[in-house]
């Protein structure tokens, strides 16, 4: 199965700020730095495009980013609120539905270096057969 890694320099807006509701005319619309992003990450997500219309997606996050505040505080910072951007830029543009993004994991990662940002990102096509397993927990 086809499989990609690549990099994008920057971190998508938290999903927690996508939309602009305008109720004077009954309207949502993306906001322009979500839009900005993604037009600028798509341009570091290699094309892969699903088989035959029966592949699915898997989709492997690293996050790096500074945890901390200058004056050494944690940031309120919720990694997993930048996934939905994330996966939205690349099903765009590799012409597929996000919706075919089934299995992946994400993780952060603390960077030292000031205004050091990134996403390290694999995607790769999973068919029925070669899925991930789901846990078995205790009963």
């Amino acid at each position: 199965m086809e499989s990609k890694r690549f990099r994008i320099p920057s971190l998508p807006p938290s999903c927690n700020a996508i939309y602009n509701v305008i109720f004077s005319q009954r309207r949502v619309e993306m906001k322009p730095e979500v839009r900005l992003w993604k037009t600028q990450a798509k341009e570091y997500i290699p094309k892969i495009s699903p088989l035959n219309g029966s592949y699915l997606f898997e989709l492997k996050v690293e996050f790096y980013y500074n945890f901390f505040y200058k004056n050494g505080k944690l940031r309120k910072f919720d990694s997993q609120n930048l996934l939905k951007i994330l996966c939205d830029a690349v099903a765009e543009k590799c012409g597929f539905n996000d919706s075919l993004i089934k299995f992946g994991a994400w993780e952060s990662y603390h960077t030292t270096e000031e205004g050091l940002e990134y996403i390290e990102v694999e995607l790769r096509q999973v068919t029925n057969e070669q899925s991930p397993q789901p846990l078995k927990l205790a009963s």
